[in-house]
């Protein structure tokens, strides 16, 4: 990936989390100057740069932000991911995802910055995947609805901006917040066998090549809405029995379902998957040579703990 722009500075909210964890020390290392937002306690240390607090909440807060980063961009990355927390507290899921989203492209307008939103595939019914950037949205469910109203408003207001939509992070989670295949190993190894849905399909998308890819958009000055995903579309059940076979763990840990058998909070759209009309230099890497570095990444995770 070729530097075409001058190093540039750069603010990041959700630094700490799965794709922050991947994205700023990238930034860093292409020489750009990062700045994380904080809110927790002990939040702004684990990012290792500089910080500036901040409550999304706040739209005060969040103005003060965008004043005192002085950041040519800010990547929004934070959001509530849990998608059937979303479905069972709707209104905590409006103000985080759709609310905090509104203060921060409100401030973005009123600055020389311009805005990197983070969406996702579930903006989409599953209806008829796999979708590209013209295909008509439809979300089933409050995270869905909540990540398309905050696209909109990020449309309507921050007038130079960049939407990302991605899907199924493959990565290491934070402690007590783990990804979905490190949910699902955890399943297999400890009360298998893990019930995995052969009817639900999307991208698996490793976060580093994400991070790669974002910051491809940022130095070459893209703007508008792009599809930034995994090549492979996979089931569920398909991904279960390639983390079993990883972990030589055997197919029978895994069992096929549909998903209206797990029973759970909120629907997903299920014949997803996201496509991208636009070309990209950051190189995929097959799914297995991913995974297979995941899985160093998972045992020296737990190595350490």
């Amino acid at each position: 990936m070729e530097n075409k722009r001058r190093p540039q500075r750069i603010a990041v909210t959700g630094a700490t989390g799965l794709l922050g964890r991947a994205l700023v020390p990238l930034l860093a290392s292409r020489g750009h100057a990062v700045v994380a937002s904080h809110h927790q306690s002990g939040s702004a240390a684990r990012s290792g740069v500089p910080s500036i607090e901040l409550d999304l909440l706040d739209p005060v807060s969040v103005a003060r932000f965008i004043d005192l980063a002085e950041a040519g961009w800010i990547i929004h990355a934070a959001a509530l991911t849990d998608v059937d927390r979303c479905e069972r507290e709707p209104e905590l899921a409006s103000a985080v995802n759709t609310e905090a989203t509104r203060f921060l492209a409100d401030a973005v307008s009123q600055s020389a910055s311009r805005l990197v939103f983070l969406s996702t595939d579930y903006v989409f019914d599953g209806m008829g995947g796999p979708y590209d950037e013209s295909a008509p949205p439809g979300p089933i469910n409050v995270y869905g609805r909540t990540k398309l109203a905050a696209e909109r408003l990020v449309q309507l207001s921050a007038q130079d901006h960049v939407i990302i939509r991605s899907a199924s992070f493959l990565g290491i989670g934070e402690p007590g917040r783990p990804t979905l295949a490190e949910k699902m190993v955890e399943t297999m190894l400890e009360s298998p066998p893990l019930l995995a849905a052969i009817d639900q399909r999307s991208n698996v998308t490793p976060v580093k090549f994400l991070a790669s890819a974002i910051v491809e958009i940022i130095e070459s000055g893209q703007s508008g809405l792009r599809h930034v995903a995994g090549d492979q579309i996979l089931s569920r059940h398909d991904l279960a029995l390639r983390l079993a076979r990883l972990f030589a763990l055997g197919d029978s840990v895994v069992r096929a379902v549909q998903y209206e058998d797990l029973k759970r909070p909120a629907l997903r759209p299920l014949n997803g998957g996201l496509i991208t009309r636009f070309p990209m230099v950051t190189q995929q890497v097959s799914l297995d040579t991913a995974l297979a570095s995941w899985k160093e990444a998972v045992v020296r995770s737990r190595s350490h703990t």
